[in-house]
C-alpha cells in the first residue's frame, strides 16, 4: 500500500512536470503520449521496453520473419523494422482499444503499418475474455487486481495465424502477460528463434519453469535474456 501510494505521487508530480509533452522517444523511436496513463507516461519516458528491444536487435537479423505475440503500441514492431531493417512481420494484439496508440506510432516515425491481427493468441481457435488495463501493459486474459475493464474477443491459435500469413515467420517474439504458459508446447516448434517474456508471477513459478523446459526440449537453446525475457535459437 505504501509503495503504491509512493509511485501514485510519482507519477502524479511526473505528469505536472512533462505537462504539454505529447510524445517520448526510445531508441529513437518516437512514441505518443495521447491518451496513455500517468503510469504509463512516467513509464514510457524512462525508457519503457528497451531493454528487450536491445535484446531483439542483438538477436534478429534483417532476414528474419516475425510473429509477435502482444504488440501493444507497436514499439518493438517499430524497433525492429526500424532498427534491425526486418520487413516481413505480424504484430498481434489482444487489446482492440491500442490499434489507434498504434496506428499513430506508425505514423509519426513514418512507417507503413505491418500485418495487424486484433485477436488474442491462445492454444485454439474461439474467444476470450480479455481484461483491459488503464496502464496497457498489463492487459491480460488473466484476471489482475488493476483490470478497469472485460472485453471478450477472438482468440486464435499460432498455426491458425501462421496460415494465414502472406510470409512464413521463424521467429516469434511473445509478450502476453502470463498467458504464454497455456500456449501447447508444439506450437513453438515451427520457429528457430525465440523472444518470450515469462510472467512468474501471474503463471506461477512452477508454470513458468515448465514452459522453459518445455522450449528446451524441443531443440531450443538460450541465446541472452533480460529480466523475465529469454531468447532462444533452434539448434537441432
Amino acid at each position: 500500500m505504501i509503495l503504491e501510494a509512493v509511485r501514485n505521487i510519482r507519477d502524479l508530480g511526473f505528469e505536472f512536470l512533462t505537462i504539454g509533452k505529447t510524445t517520448v522517444t526510445v531508441r529513437n523511436i518516437t512514441l505518443s503520449l495521447d491518451g496513455v496513463s500517468r503510469r504509463m507516461r512516467y513509464i514510457m519516458a524512462r525508457g519503457y521496453e528497451d531493454q528487450d528491444a536491445a535484446l531483439a536487435s542483438r538477436f534478429l537479423t534483417p532476414h528474419d520473419k516475425i510473429l509477435e505475440a502482444g504488440s501493444a503500441i507497436g514499439f518493438m514492431a517499430l524497433n525492429c523494422m526500424i532498427e534491425i531493417g526486418i520487413e516481413d512481420y505480424c504484430m498481434v494484439e489482444a487489446n482492440p482499444r491500442l490499434e489507434a496508440s498504434m496506428r499513430k506510432n506508425f505514423r509519426l516515425n513514418g512507417i507503413n503499418l505491418p500485418v495487424l491481427k486484433t485477436v488474442a493468441i491462445g492454444p485454439s481457435d474461439g474467444t476470450i475474455s480479455f481484461g483491459v488495463s488503464k496502464n496497457f501493459w498489463s492487459s491480460s486474459a488473466l484476471r489482475r487486481d488493476n483490470e478497469a475493464d472485460r472485453l471478450t474477443v477472438p482468440m486464435l491459435s499460432i498455426p491458425t495465424i501462421v496460415s494465414d500469413l502472406p510470409f512464413k515467420p521463424n521467429v516469434l517474439i511473445m509478450d502476453i502477460e502470463g498467458a504464454e504458459t497455456t500456449i501447447p508446447p508444439n506450437h513453438f516448434e515451427p520457429f528457430e528463434k525465440l523472444i518470450i517474456e515469462f510472467h512468474p508471477k501471474l503463471t506461477g513459478h512452477t508454470e513458468a519453469l515448465e514452459l522453459e523446459r518445455n522450449i528446451t526440449k524441443r531443440g531450443f537453446l538460450e541465446f541472452g535474456r533480460t529480466g523475465g525475457t529469454i531468447a532462444f535459437i533452434k539448434t537441432q
